[in-house]
């Protein structure tokens, strides 16, 4: 008997899915899914050029366009269904239901969707644009690579690993942007100490001619039409040697960072061409006397030691 009542009931789910799957709700179910995989390629499409030039207002709406399409074809797709139609259309029917929905299951999801149109009206950053953020503590320097309803992705300049950081954190951290103003430059200072028995006049002359004559200086010097030299100045009197520091200026950071490593290098070529500029180091002497006393006196042998971290003089 009990096998009986499951075959018929087997059969009944059979005979039901057989039904459903000829039925015009299947066939009008896959179009609605076609369509709406259509409409997102399309909006895909349509938002490419604003992608391509970087617009952070056109990313968030493309996200928000979307999930409307799929919570309307989704909602048509549900109605299809006689279980879910009546669900469906109690939601529909009730605004106050909508809002508990919302108001408790999707707290969260609705602060991040609030702090990422505050972010997209006001722009603190733009797609591309390098920025450091500090997040629990921790900071965190990299390139914007996209924003969504929930959530910026930032790449990590260090690893190159994609940060995900929610939008209400991310309105609410102090964000340092690097490309701001597409018109300012980026400045980094330029460091280095060199002994007091070098030429001071020729190290300044010579540091002032290796920054302008690099190819991102001369560049961001041009478009900002600076045609003043460029100043060297003392920064301190140290015990190793006399502290110089000058101010290199490109037009991007990254630039920045190549330019004043190509200068280090032609400073250490050109200085080593020059016999009275020598670059300040730290070094160990070693006092050693000579096993030579036949004159009655101690000959003293100094043995040098550059590149230690102690300055200071042993006699053996």
């Amino acid at each position: 008997m009990e096998n009986q009542e499951n075959y018929e009931n087997l059969k009944n789910s059979v005979k039901t899915l057989a039904q459903f799957a000829t039925s015009d709700n299947l066939h009008y179910g896959i179009f609605l899914l076609i369509i709406l995989i259509l409409g997102l390629k399309l909006a895909d499409f349509c938002f490419l050029p604003f992608k391509k030039k970087k617009n952070i207002l056109a990313n968030f709406l493309l996200g928000c366009l979307k999930a409307i399409w799929i919570f309307a074809i989704g909602m048509k797709i549900c109605s299809l269904s006689e279980f879910l139609t009546g669900f469906t259309s109690q939601i529909l029917m009730s605004s106050s239901l909508i809002v508990v929905v919302l108001g408790f299951v999707f707290q969260e999801g609705l602060t991040n969707i609030v702090h990422g149109f505050i972010l997209t009206i006001f722009k603190p950053f733009h797609i591309g644009d390098r920025v450091r953020i500090t997040v629990d503590g921790e900071g965190i320097t990299g390139y914007i690579k996209s924003i969504d309803l929930r959530s910026t992705v930032i790449q990590n300049v260090m690893n190159s690993s994609y940060v995900i950081v929610p939008n209400s954190r991310m309105d609410m951290c102090v964000i340092e942007n690097s490309y701001f103003d597409s018109k300012s430059a980026s400045t980094n200072f330029l460091d280095f100490t060199i002994t007091y028995d070098s030429n001071l006049e020729k190290a300044i002359a010579i540091t002032a001619q290796e920054i302008v004559s690099n190819p991102y200086v001369d560049a961001a010097r041009t478009a900002h039409n600076i045609t003043a030299p460029v100043t060297v100045m003392v920064r301190s009197l140290d015990e190793s040697g006399i502290a110089m520091r000058a101010t290199v200026m490109t037009s991007t950071i990254e630039e920045n960072f190549v330019a004043c490593s190509e200068i280090r290098r032609q400073l250490v070529e050109r200085f080593r061409q020059e016999p009275d500029i020598a670059f300040a180091h730290l070094h160990v002497q070693i006092v050693q006397p000579s096993s030579d006393t036949s004159n009655g006196q101690e000959n003293i042998q100094l043995i040098s030691t550059p590149e230690s971290d102690d300055s200071s003089v042993y006699r053996i």
